[in-house]
């Protein structure tokens, strides 16, 4: 119940109480200057309530697909670990040289450059503005895998190389999806749209909820202009929080901590 309620307060922002209070005065106003008039509940849903819900499942939709692409990401990355754990054979056929196997060597660089990887992919992707030359940083360290896949190319049969640089194909095209998915957002003329109307709604509707304080009385007009301005500045927030799966502010963001799979103790034998 506890984590039910710290989820619900967190949606919950200064935004949030500027909304109520602007709705309040205003249904305050209208009742004293007697301006009031019913309003259709039908235009809240067409003007506001639609387009939020609709940014809302566009959001979650990029989140779902940002969790796919950063789990083949993560896969790929730890299967070409294994390859530098596992794979490795010094009585391969293409080790024409009969080069001498260094297990730890292997594994201990492919460590040491993912750890770097997923450090400037964090900072990246949890930035609410990326700089560009981390990403450039990044892609230079994608060439640093592929080029630890090349040293261990001797010590590979032909199909588990073929393997290995397919894996790396999939980080690279998972990374360029999930780089995608933090640059590319909910279209800023719907944003725009819902934030106008969400703010000019107190004024709007004011007068909608005078006409209930006059009719049920001011207790219940105010509570009534309460009630909408809630539900309406939560469902932005909730947008707000998914609009990023990546910042970290949101309750349902993605984690981007150091996968554990991919630490030292997966090498234990």
């Amino acid at each position: 119940m506890n984590s039910v309620l710290k989820d619900f307060f967190s949606v919950i922002n200064v935004k949030t109480f500027i909304v109520i209070a602007a709705a309040c005065i205003t249904t305050l106003i209208c009742t004293e200057l007697e301006f009031y008039y019913n309003v259709p509940t039908d235009l809240i849903g067409i003007a506001i309530v639609f387009p939020i819900v609709f940014s809302i499942n566009a959001a979650y939709s990029r989140r779902e697909k940002a969790l796919e692409h950063y789990s083949v990401f993560k896969g790929s990355a730890l299967s070409i670990r294994y390859a530098h754990m596992h794979w490795i054979d010094e009585n391969s056929k293409e080790n024409h040289h009969g080069l001498k196997i260094n297990g730890d060597e292997h594994v201990n660089r492919i460590d040491t450059i993912y750890r770097d990887l997923f450090d400037n992919l964090y900072e990246y992707l949890h930035s609410t503005t990326p700089n560009p030359e981390t990403y450039d940083r990044i892609i230079e360290i994608l060439g640093d895998v592929s080029l630890s896949n090349e040293k261990i190319r001797p010590f590979l049969i032909d199909t588990e190389n073929s393997r290995l640089q397919n894996n790396l194909r999939f980080m690279a095209i998972g990374l360029e999806k999930i780089i995608n998915i933090k640059n590319y957002r909910t279209p800023n003329s719907l944003r725009a749209y819902t934030k106008v109307f969400l703010n000019i709604f107190p004024i709007i509707f004011g007068p909608f909820f005078a006409h209930i304080a006059t009719d049920k009385g001011i207790e219940f007009g105010i509570a009534i202009a309460i009630l909408y301005s809630l539900v309406l500045t939560i469902l932005d927030n909730i947008q707000e929080d998914l609009e990023d799966p990546f910042d970290g502010i949101g309750t349902d963001d993605i984690r981007l901590n150091f996968p554990t799979m991919l630490g030292p103790s997966t090498i234990q034998d």
